[in-house]
């Protein structure tokens, strides 16, 4: 089907419909459009400003997503920060959220006024952005949000990503409450770990041993990246072991544990030519967050011998990051 009548019926439908989940869904499908292929995103300037000027909320936090695909980054921040102030409570949490992704130090600012909105979500995303500034002004509501069963997860991530040690208190208790989802327990522990407390790494060790449960690939990868003691041979083990699922998780642990003898079983893995793509792929993960000149160098090599778009798609974004 032709995308441009696709978008054209779904500006017709925003211009004629008067339910709003109809109206929502021709939005989403606008994004949806120049999602699928940014090469489009040229023709979406008009799109874009009708977005941003309905009266419908759901369809202004579209335009926001669709913002994000049209925009340079000068024009988006200016966007964004403009509506902070929207009426409605979920364009200004997704203004929030996307602006708390960006992680730009000259946006501190904007978030520090998000840490009053009345809404608790709102907070919990300003503070979540706070914390990868590595600012602190919004460890209260990180801590409130351990007590939020949506939250809990992503607060624990902002909690270790920020590293202040007055969560310990907050983190051990939650790690030591009954009945939490595994999930949940594991990454408290990949927290107190970040804070120096040998009782999280020990618990990320002991869970790479069960080999059935389904936090196994977390606490692999927490090991590395937390450092754990002992997570060398841990995650070389994993590695060497074709038939264990998390073989690929171990690469990855492996390139954010940054021990350069990782570096020969990376290759080795990256150029085994009967392993997975998704296992040589996630070779190629460690090798490059390794940080290692060889190691890059070997993943230059190897590029042109992944097949799928699919994989030279992640392959390619992986070359622009810097390890």
């Amino acid at each position: 089907m032709d995308w441009r009548a696709e978008r054209d019926r779904a500006l017709l439908a925003l211009e004629r419909e008067k339910r709003p989940q109809a109206r929502t869904e021709a939005a989403q499908l606008l994004v949806q459009i120049v999602d699928e292929d940014p090469s489009r995103a040229s023709e979406f300037s008009e799109v874009l400003a009708r977005l941003l000027a309905d009266a419908q909320g759901e369809v202004r936090r579209s335009g926001i997503g669709l913002a994000t695909l049209v925009l340079s980054l000068e024009e988006l921040t200016d966007m964004l920060t403009s509506r902070l102030s929207d009426a409605d409570i979920g364009v200004r949490l997704e203004a929030t959220g996307r602006i708390a992704d960006m992680a730009i130090p000259e946006l501190r600012g904007a978030l520090a006024r998000m840490l009053e909105d009345p809404i608790f979500e709102i907070r919990f995303e300003a503070a979540r952005g706070m914390a990868a500034l590595k600012h602190s002004s919004g460890l209260e509501i990180l801590v409130e949000a351990m007590d939020n069963d949506v939250l809990r997860f992503r607060a624990l991530g902002a909690l270790a990503e920020l590293g202040d040690a007055r969560a310990l208190p907050a983190v051990k208790r939650l790690f030591s409450r009954w009945l939490i989802p595994a999930f949940e327990r594991t990454q408290a522990a990949g927290v107190l770990a970040k804070l120096g407390e040998a009782e999280g790494a020990e618990y990320l060790l002991k869970r790479t041993q069960k080999k059935w449960s389904a936090d196994r690939a977390l606490a692999v990868e927490l090991c590395g990246e937390v450092k754990a003691p002992g997570s060398l041979e841990r995650l070389h083990a994993i590695l060497q072991d074709p038939k264990d699922p998390c073989r690929g998780t171990a690469a990855r642990g492996l390139g954010r544990l940054g021990d350069p003898k990782a570096l020969p079983w990376l290759v080795a893995l990256l150029e085994d030519a009967s392993a997975s793509e998704d296992c040589r792929l996630d070779a190629a993960d460690g090798l490059w967050r390794l940080g290692l000149p060889e190691g890059q160098a070997r993943v230059r090599a190897v590029a042109s011998t992944f097949t799928s778009p699919e994989a030279r798609e992640e392959l390619d974004e992986l070359l622009q990051e810097k390890p």
